[in-house]
């Protein structure tokens, strides 16, 4: 499957998520050499576009998260930042970073509508 971000503004119970960004992570043109840490990004990332997708990713990806680190007794506020593979059977959580990420930061925030 296809691989991409998910950044969302959380305040500890609730989730606001960004457009579903994708990052260039092979050194060369046409996906050729070895990975990096990104070459580039874009947003909104076409696969992830789809509203049913969005729905299920922030149910399951996002929020189950934000329930349990409440539950724990560590609400988390901030960006959350979700690495998702889209799987035949759904999205599956690959990382988790508690930052922007770098370079999706740099296609999303243009797409915001406010300061």
């Amino acid at each position: 499957g296809e691989e991409i971000s998910c950044l969302a503004f959380c305040d500890g119970e609730n989730a606001v998520l960004m457009p579903p960004a994708q990052d260039h992570k092979r050194v060369f043109d046409d996906d050729q050499g070895k990975n990096t840490g990104g070459m580039g990004a874009y947003a909104p990332a076409p696969v992830g576009e789809n509203a049913k997708l969005q729905a299920e990713i922030k149910q399951t990806c996002v929020d189950r998260t934000l329930q349990a680190a409440k539950s724990e007794g560590f609400p988390f506020t901030g960006v959350l930042y979700t690495g998702i593979l889209i799987t035949a059977t759904g999205p599956k959580v690959l990382e988790y970073n508690c930052r922007f990420g770098d370079p999706e930061t740099q296609s999303l925030l243009p797409l915001l509508s406010s300061d």
